[in-house]
């Protein structure tokens, strides 16, 4: 049998030292289809509404996260955005508190927002955007109510004008020149919050299967590392899981146009057993057709178990 070895130069407190790596066994794998494409933005913490004005892939993306490009033009009905010849207004409303509703359903935002006007001035300098906040449907349930509003491109000053709230009578507001109408809307209940950061994790027993700040019975508890347990066991294609020999370990290439995909590649050891290191990489979507959808992509493997340091490492960086 063949055995290969690797050499890498890895950081050590004394500087720089080559390491000779040797194979470790990936014993199953398979895709981990679980992870969130978002984090929470959180509810009723910012101190004003926030409007913005977008008109690059780049500002989208620093507003709305890297997979807003594709999940907006859905949202929009068109294939792709094209900032040379649109752009975007948005009104987000995080201040509100969640109210309990009658009947005993979950709690919501009790009002929505909606941008009611666009004007563009005589002069062609100045495009006012009027907005306001209006009860929630009933069957809404509201964090942080977002619309958006694709216009053709305007490189002028854009202000945005809240008109009064409820029970203020929700009347047309008046011209301030010529109207835009609007090519697109999307409304968003949740807003836009920030997207999941991409993660490596292990499991090297059964206490690690659910979140140690989990707090409830026992038999609870001990149901939830049940079922987490079954859920590895199945992406691994195993029928059970004896964390006293094995241990599993995950890699997400964070959020990604739906079809990427991420693979452990290979882990290595050193001689002595004190590190092991798990190479991965993420292989992009095929580029045959624009993504309708995004996804957090991740893989996990089953190892020997291995009680030194854990370390990843991506093909190629």
């Amino acid at each position: 049998m063949r055995r290969t070895a690797w050499v890498l130069l890895l950081l050590a407190p004394g500087g720089v030292i080559a390491w000779e790596g040797r194979p470790v066994k990936i014993l199953a794998r398979g895709p981990w289809p679980h992870l969130p494409t978002h984090a929470s933005a959180g509810i009723g913490t910012a101190r004003a509404p926030l409007t913005r004005v977008i008109r690059t892939e780049a500002e989208l993306a620093k507003a709305a996260g890297g997979g807003a490009g594709v999940t907006l033009a859905k949202a929009f009905k068109l294939p792709a955005l094209d900032f040379d010849e649109h752009m975007i207004l948005a009104v987000e409303d995080g201040t509100q508190p969640m109210v309990g509703v009658s009947g005993g359903g979950p709690p919501s935002a009790p009002y929505t927002v909606t941008i009611v006007r666009i004007d563009r001035d005589e002069a062609g300098k100045t495009l006012t955007v009027r907005w306001r906040r209006l009860p929630r449907a009933k069957d809404q349930i509201l964090t942080r109510p977002l619309e958006a509003v694709l216009v053709r491109r305007f490189d002028g000053e854009v202000t945005f004008d809240r008109l009064a709230d409820p029970p203020a009578k929700p009347e047309d507001p008046p011209a301030a020149g010529t109207e835009v109408a609007p090519a697109a809307r999307a409304f968003r209940p949740d807003g836009w919050p920030p997207e999941a950061a991409r993660k490596e994790w292990l499991v090297r027993g059964e206490d690690e299967l659910i979140d140690p700040r989990a707090r409830a019975p026992e038999p609870v508890l001990e149901r939830m590392r049940a079922e987490a347990k079954a859920r590895y066991a199945k992406a691994l294609g195993v029928d059970d899981i004896d964390f006293t020999k094995r241990m599993v370990v995950g890699v997400s290439g964070g959020v990604q146009p739906a079809g990427a995909q991420v693979e452990v590649t290979r882990a290595e050891s050193d001689a002595a057993g004190k590190t092991l290191i798990v190479y991965w990489t993420l292989h992009p979507a095929v580029k045959d057709k624009p993504a309708d959808m995004i996804a957090h992509p991740a893989q996990v493997v089953l190892l020997d178990r291995f009680a030194g340091d854990i370390r990843f490492k991506e093909e190629g960086k």
